[in-house]
Protein backbone atom coordinates (compact mmCIF):
# COMPACT_ATOMS: atom_id res chain seq x y z
CA UNK A 1 0.00 0.00 0.00
CA UNK A 2 1.02 3.71 -0.87
CA UNK A 3 1.08 7.10 0.40
CA UNK A 4 -0.97 9.51 -1.81
CA UNK A 5 1.94 10.51 -4.16
CA UNK A 6 3.11 13.96 -4.40
CA UNK A 7 4.99 15.15 -7.54
CA UNK A 8 7.48 18.32 -8.24
CA UNK A 9 5.17 21.01 -10.08
CA UNK A 10 7.14 23.59 -12.82
CA UNK A 11 7.84 25.87 -9.85
CA UNK A 12 9.98 23.64 -7.48
CA UNK A 13 7.18 22.91 -5.20
CA UNK A 14 5.55 19.48 -4.87
CA UNK A 15 1.48 18.95 -4.66
CA UNK A 16 -0.93 15.81 -4.86
CA UNK A 17 -0.52 13.93 -8.03
CA UNK A 18 -3.88 13.41 -10.14
CA UNK A 19 -4.39 11.65 -13.53
CA UNK A 20 -7.88 11.88 -14.76
CA UNK A 21 -9.20 13.12 -11.83
CA UNK A 22 -8.30 10.41 -9.52
CA UNK A 23 -5.54 10.72 -6.95
CA UNK A 24 -2.39 8.14 -7.72
CA UNK A 25 -0.70 6.65 -5.17
CA UNK A 26 3.52 6.78 -5.33
CA UNK A 27 6.21 4.60 -3.94
CA UNK A 28 4.96 3.52 -0.61
CA UNK A 29 7.65 5.92 1.32
CA UNK A 30 8.35 7.98 -0.74
CA UNK A 31 5.47 10.75 -0.05
CA UNK A 32 6.60 10.04 3.79
CA UNK A 33 10.50 10.64 3.27
CA UNK A 34 9.45 14.07 1.31
CA UNK A 35 7.10 15.40 3.86
CA UNK A 36 9.29 14.39 6.47
CA UNK A 37 12.26 16.21 4.93
CA UNK A 38 10.72 18.69 3.37
CA UNK A 39 8.81 20.33 6.04
CA UNK A 40 9.92 22.66 8.66
CA UNK A 41 11.08 21.14 11.81
CA UNK A 42 10.62 22.94 15.34
CA UNK A 43 13.12 22.46 18.40
CA UNK A 44 16.12 23.87 16.79
CA UNK A 45 18.90 25.27 19.67
CA UNK A 46 18.15 28.30 21.39
CA UNK A 47 21.37 29.77 19.61
CA UNK A 48 19.66 28.87 16.21
CA UNK A 49 16.21 30.78 17.32
CA UNK A 50 16.91 33.99 17.98
CA UNK A 51 15.42 35.34 14.47
CA UNK A 52 12.71 32.50 14.77
CA UNK A 53 9.44 33.00 16.53
CA UNK A 54 7.65 30.18 15.94
CA UNK A 55 9.17 27.90 13.56
CA UNK A 56 8.43 24.82 12.24
CA UNK A 57 4.87 23.10 10.74
CA UNK A 58 2.34 24.21 11.84
CA UNK A 59 0.51 20.45 12.14
CA UNK A 60 3.42 19.09 14.02
CA UNK A 61 1.91 16.22 16.44
CA UNK A 62 1.45 17.73 19.57
CA UNK A 63 2.65 14.08 21.87
CA UNK A 64 5.00 14.27 23.79
CA UNK A 65 8.25 13.52 22.30
CA UNK A 66 6.68 13.04 18.83
CA UNK A 67 8.87 15.37 16.59
CA UNK A 68 8.12 15.99 12.75
CA UNK A 69 9.75 17.84 10.18
CA UNK A 70 13.32 18.79 9.35
CA UNK A 71 15.90 21.09 10.77
CA UNK A 72 17.82 21.69 7.87
CA UNK A 73 16.46 25.29 7.34
CA UNK A 74 18.22 26.67 10.11
CA UNK A 75 21.17 26.05 8.67
CA UNK A 76 20.51 29.38 7.60
CA UNK A 77 21.82 30.54 10.79
CA UNK A 78 25.41 28.41 10.42
CA UNK A 79 26.52 29.18 7.07
CA UNK A 80 30.30 29.67 7.80
CA UNK A 81 30.57 26.56 9.79
CA UNK A 82 32.83 23.94 8.31
CA UNK A 83 30.39 20.82 9.32
CA UNK A 84 27.26 22.34 8.03
CA UNK A 85 27.09 19.26 5.49
CA UNK A 86 27.54 17.00 8.55
CA UNK A 87 24.57 18.88 10.63
CA UNK A 88 22.06 18.42 7.33
CA UNK A 89 22.86 14.59 7.19
CA UNK A 90 22.25 14.60 10.62
CA UNK A 91 18.73 16.75 10.67
CA UNK A 92 17.73 14.30 7.62
CA UNK A 93 18.62 11.53 9.50
CA UNK A 94 16.60 13.04 12.50
CA UNK A 95 13.46 13.67 10.90
CA UNK A 96 13.46 10.14 9.25
CA UNK A 97 14.04 8.45 12.45
CA UNK A 98 10.17 7.90 13.15
CA UNK A 99 9.81 5.57 10.44
CA UNK A 100 12.11 2.87 11.90
CA UNK A 101 10.58 3.95 15.36
CA UNK A 102 6.88 3.14 14.31
CA UNK A 103 8.52 -0.19 12.65
CA UNK A 104 7.66 1.84 8.88
CA UNK A 105 11.07 0.70 7.51
CA UNK A 106 13.75 -1.16 8.59
CA UNK A 107 16.63 1.00 8.23
CA UNK A 108 17.10 5.00 7.19
CA UNK A 109 19.94 6.97 6.08
CA UNK A 110 21.46 9.91 4.55
CA UNK A 111 24.21 11.42 2.32
CA UNK A 112 24.94 15.19 1.30
CA UNK A 113 26.76 16.65 -1.24
CA UNK A 114 27.15 20.46 -1.67
CA UNK A 115 27.41 21.51 -5.26
CA UNK A 116 27.82 25.57 -6.05
CA UNK A 117 24.09 25.94 -6.37
CA UNK A 118 22.48 22.88 -4.22
CA UNK A 119 22.51 21.17 -0.64
CA UNK A 120 21.75 17.70 -2.29
CA UNK A 121 20.21 15.23 -0.17
CA UNK A 122 20.03 11.35 -0.92
CA UNK A 123 17.71 9.43 1.44
CA UNK A 124 18.48 5.73 1.49
CA UNK A 125 15.32 3.85 3.17
CA UNK A 126 15.32 -0.27 3.83
CA UNK A 127 12.22 -2.22 3.99
CA UNK A 128 11.59 -5.92 3.56
CA UNK A 129 15.27 -6.35 1.99
CA UNK A 130 14.57 -3.66 -0.54
CA UNK A 131 15.96 -0.30 -0.67
CA UNK A 132 14.80 3.22 -2.32
CA UNK A 133 16.91 5.98 -2.39
CA UNK A 134 15.34 9.31 -2.73
CA UNK A 135 17.18 12.54 -4.21
CA UNK A 136 16.63 16.15 -3.12
CA UNK A 137 18.00 19.48 -4.03
CA UNK A 138 17.73 22.51 -1.57
CA UNK A 139 18.41 25.67 -3.26
CA UNK A 140 21.77 25.80 -0.83
CA UNK A 141 22.16 30.02 -0.80
CA UNK A 142 18.42 29.78 0.56
CA UNK A 143 20.04 27.13 3.15
CA UNK A 144 23.57 28.16 3.87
Amino acid sequence: MGDLKLQRRDDGLYDLAFVDGDLQLGKSLESAALVSVGSLGRGAEKAFKKDLQDDGWWAEPTIEGDVWGCLVHTLTQVSKRPNRELLAVQYVKDSLRWLVDDGVADSVDATADVTSEYLVITVHIEKGGERDDYRYEILWNEVA
